[in-house]
């Protein structure tokens, strides 16, 4: 049973790239990467709000305590080999505040700033415009 279950948006290149780089430092595997998108994540946390997961990612340690944003980033961190040091520094009063703003920013931006996986119109509901 991983230490820790992390809800990202997988519709997001930005996203799964992020999970992806966090995957090769994963080695004793205490992270599981669950797709929000995927029909179990509501099943399996039903307190989790889908449209919550969709402004930031979601952790959820074994003890059922849910971590956003960049506090979820400074969790994971905490799991993994060589990461730690910049987990602690994220929760740092005033760096937390500060990595809270920058996580927000780009969390609300992902969609803009890659438009070649919004080709097909599918990011249309994230970038605020109709489909079509």
């Amino acid at each position: 049973m991983p230490a820790l279950t992390v809800l990202f948006d997988g519709r997001c290149a930005l996203c799964r790239a992020s999970v992806a780089r966090a995957q090769r430092f994963d080695s004793r595997r205490r992270i599981e990467f669950l797709d929000l998108h995927d029909p179990s994540t509501s099943r399996r946390f039903p307190s989790v709000r889908p449209e919550e997961a969709m402004q930031a990612s979601v952790a959820v340690d074994g003890a059922g305590r849910i971590y956003r944003g960049s506090d979820a980033w400074a969790r994971i961190g905490r799991e993994l080999p060589g990461w730690k040091a910049v987990a602690w520094i994220l929760l740092l009063p005033g760096v937390r505040w500060i990595a809270g703003r920058v996580y927000a920013a780009i969390a609300s931006n992902r969609y803009r700033w890659n438009k070649d996986a919004c080709a097909d119109g599918s990011c249309a509901t994230h970038l605020g415009k109709p489909r079509g």
